[in-house]
């Protein structure tokens, strides 16, 4: 789960979703942007669709097929991110 890096209280998975939109510490109502390293691990997670898109057409999957699996990627995708998520009191440059 992530730690705030200005109070040092550690978020809830709760509160770590409802964060995301505006990366305000829910304790101390500082500003928390996301690590590098955090954003790295996101963004090829993020890329997993790219990569079925092809297995989709592949094995000719329905709409429902496809509704289907975008619910359950996004499920895993929300699930797993505040466990992946780490804060850092600056922005960091991607590189």
């Amino acid at each position: 789960m992530p730690i705030c890096q200005n109070c040092g209280e550690t978020w809830t998975w709760k509160q770590t979703l409802r964060a995301i939109f505006k990366w305000k510490c829910p304790h101390c109502h500082e500003k928390q942007y996301e690590s590098a390293s955090s954003r790295r691990k996101t963004g090829m997670f993020s890329l997993l669709p790219i990569i079925l898109v092809p297995l989709i057409y592949l094995f000719d999957f329905s709409w429902w097929g496809i509704v289907f699996l975008f619910i359950v990627y996004m499920t895993i995708f929300f699930g797993a991110y505040p466990f992946v998520l780490k804060l850092s009191n600056e922005e960091e440059p991607f590189w």
